[in-house]
């Protein structure tokens, strides 16, 4: 069986096909390359450059090359991609030759030997733009670097690229048509491989995409019955293009990028019509001329499975209390999420960054989904899972190692693929599920009835969808984020926010990377939902370093008239200070747990055994047991204890009570622990 996923859109007229295209050579207009190449940056040397060997090798690349001198970098550019690829950098280039680009316009322009002088700009812009990564002061891609699945860096229109294997023919396959037929050709400004196919990714929005596709036409049709097809078709915000400053200024006071776009994004998890057919008994759809006739019948079925579990406020299906539209959006996450991404790994104890198929323990997400019902979804993945599980539910673990021992729930394995059909838009990407995804009252109940640790960056849907959280590159390290960009965050606009990647960093941070804010900083932060009404503890990572200076905190559901929580919190204080009570891991394990709960009567807790620090290799030092950064350990303050909703949208406001401008607050993560987890049975893990 093959395992690639090749591209199976049906064939549409041209006209259609133009359309599309110029559209998007409309939305990509301003590209994210330079505008302009720099003629100082030109290469004075006899090596060969990505243009010069295209134009060496005529014979075989004369098309490309030529339609590259008609694509200009942006409408305000007199420079093109040819000058570009002439320029110093690094850049990764999906080449077809002559013989498989003339195959590719006489198909979209239905001709024979169509004359590439007359390619239109839009039709000319989708083929070089889509081929060619700009790596920036990263090496380009060699094949022997590709990983299944999304590379790290977008195209020259911020679309992701994919990667996949085939087992039978041995093949590389770009975006699941492309197969590479020459790989590495080494040039002085990059890397050039040479493709099949012109590249080619989907213009479609994601429901477009989806209900494009042969096996998905159930879910397609809910999402149009319950209009939440029409909520997902934002794909940039042109007024952040237009408007927004190009650089801002990091917490040293350095010039810093903003982020170049704001995109919008989506997620989908979906069942194929198969998946509903086997493990529901729905009907399949009966296509006639290409309509399907008993779409009534499917929903009223489907429409009857859903109605135990989610309340029935509304019989119109377009309304979020309607209980079918209540399955649609627990299946729908507001951020574009590629493939590795969707369960960060970077920090966990055994795990090696370098080597990114090495798993070790298990580590989670939980991401909310769409609709006004606010639901988290919790995705797994470890070297137990088999794969990414979608609400997968340990009750027992090896406290020793946080291996699995007893898994009553094993969760719905998510797919890379679609059986061979595309799954990345122009808006996002879906993943089909080997069974239909439900909030049943095990979700809340079991799954998410723990300890909930959520990186702040999973926080910041914006982060996703550009393509800025965890980077596996130390390329855009440190951006500047301007106020407005973040939908779940606002900040008064005199201090400076700034997102620290981390890559490669022995930061002391869950998952590596952090959020800074200098100044004097007032900032108020959406909370994510609790899954259950009870009483909850809600703890902040503090981190520990002179710099931080002091903060009160605020907590409510009234965004603008929120209520101071305790005392201002020092960030200065070492964790050896007596109103924190810190004290290093001994082998005696009495000791240590006494001193845990000299640190909970202070209201701190020890940082978690989870995650460590790599140092370039294998994490093997626990964050709990460094002695490398205990004198800047990210203790759990725990900032809040009492009752909270699920119905609830709780605020958290964080206000410098110091004059000095020149004071930080790290944001790096945070939990949620209800009662029966901090003062259960059994003691919380310290895990």
């Amino acid at each position: 069986m093959k395992t690639h996923s090749l591209m199976t859109e049906k064939p549409r007229h041209v006209s259609t096909i133009l359309v599309a295209m110029l559209v998007v050579a409309a939305i990509f207009s301003l590209g994210s390359c330079k505008d302009e190449v720099d003629e100082s940056d030109m290469f004075t040397f006899t090596g060969k450059t990505i243009t010069s060997y295209l134009n060496e090798n005529s014979d075989e690349y004369s098309l490309y090359s030529y339609i590259l001198t008609k694509v200009r970098l942006s409408p305000k550019s007199k420079s093109t991609v040819s000058d570009l690829l002439s320029a110093r950098g690094n850049y990764t280039c999906f080449v077809p030759n002559n013989k498989t680009l003339q195959a590719y316009l006489d198909s979209v322009f239905q001709t024979k030997d169509y004359d590439v002088t007359m390619i239109p700009d839009s039709v000319a812009s989708y083929i070089a733009r889509n081929s060619i990564i700009d790596n920036g002061n990263e090496e380009a891609y060699l094949s022997t670097s590709f990983i299944v699945g999304p590379l790290e860096k977008t195209n020259m229109d911020d679309r992701y690229i994919t990667v996949s294997y085939d087992t039978i023919d041995g093949g590389t396959y770009i975006n699941n048509k492309s197969r590479l037929v020459q790989s590495d050709i080494e040039l002085t400004n990059g890397v050039m491989h040479c493709v099949d196919n012109v590249l080619e990714l989907s213009t479609a929005t994601l429901p477009a995409l989806i209900s494009q596709t042969d096996n998905t036409r159930i879910f397609s049709h809910l999402l149009k019955i319950t209009s939440w097809a029409d909520s997902m078709q934002l794909y940039r915000d042109d007024y952040y293009e237009y408007n927004h400053e190009e650089y801002g200024y990091d917490q040293d006071g350095n010039k810093a990028a903003n982020p170049k776009h704001r995109y919008y994004g989506y997620t989908a998890f979906v069942e194929t019509d198969q998946t509903f057919h086997d493990k529901w008994g729905i009907d399949l759809p009966e296509v006639v001329n290409g309509v399907v006739s008993n779409y009534e019948t499917i929903v009223k079925q489907i429409e009857e499975k859903c109605r135990p579990y989610y309340s029935n406020g509304s019989s119109d299906y377009r309304s979020q209390d309607n209980a079918l539209n209540q399955f649609v959006s627990y299946h729908l996450i507001e951020a574009r999420i590629p493939w590795d991404k969707l369960v960060i790994h970077y920090a966990e104890m055994g795990y090696a960054y370098r080597n990114r198929d090495q798993l070790s323990i298990d580590c989670f997400e939980y991401y909310e989904t769409m609709g006004k019902h606010r639901r988290l979804i919790k995705l797994t993945e470890g070297v137990q899972t088999n794969g990414k599980r979608i609400n997968r539910y340990v009750s027992k673990r090896n406290l020793k190692d946080y291996s699995e021992v007893t898994v009553p729930i094993p969760g719905i394995l998510v797919k890379e693929g679609n059986e061979g059909n595309n799954f990345n838009a122009l808006n996002g990407f879906y993943y089909t599920i080997d069974n239909v995804l439900l909030y049943t009252p095990d979700v809340p109940n079991k799954v998410l009835n723990e300890r909930l640790r959520f990186d702040i960056s999973s926080l910041m849907p914006e982060l996703i969808t550009n393509g800025y959280r965890r980077p596996m590159s130390a390329e855009n390290s440190t951006v500047h984020i301007p106020r407005g960009y973040f939908k779940n965050f606002d900040f008064d606009p005199s201090c400076s926010y700034n997102y620290l990647s981390g890559f490669a960093s022995t930061w002391p941070n869950f998952q590596g990377d952090e959020h800074n804010v200098t100044g004097q900083y007032d900032m108020t932060i959406k909370l994510p939902p609790v899954p259950f009404e009870g009483t909850w503890e809600i703890r902040w990572a503090v981190p520990i370093f002179d710099s931080r200076g002091m903060a009160q905190l605020y907590f409510g559901t009234n965004k603008n008239n929120l209520k101071a929580i305790g005392l201002p919190l020092d960030l200065r204080l070492r964790p050896s200070n007596p109103a924190i009570g810190w004290e290093a891991d001994t082998e005696d394990e009495y000791l240590n747990d006494e001193n845990d709960k000299v640190m909970r009567n202070h209201g701190y807790m020890k940082p978690p055994m989870h995650d460590g620090i790599s140092n370039g290799g294998t994490v093997t030092e626990s964050l709990r047991n460094t002695t490398s950064y205990q004198n800047y350990l990210r203790l759990r303050k725990i900032i809040y204890t009492g009752t909270l909703k699920p119905g609830e949208v709780y605020y958290l406001r964080i206000k410098s009570v110091l004059e000095n401008t020149k004071t930080q607050f790290v944001m790096d993560w945070m939990e949620y622990a209800p009662k029966n987890v901090y003062n259960g049975v059994e003691p919380e893990d310290k895990w």
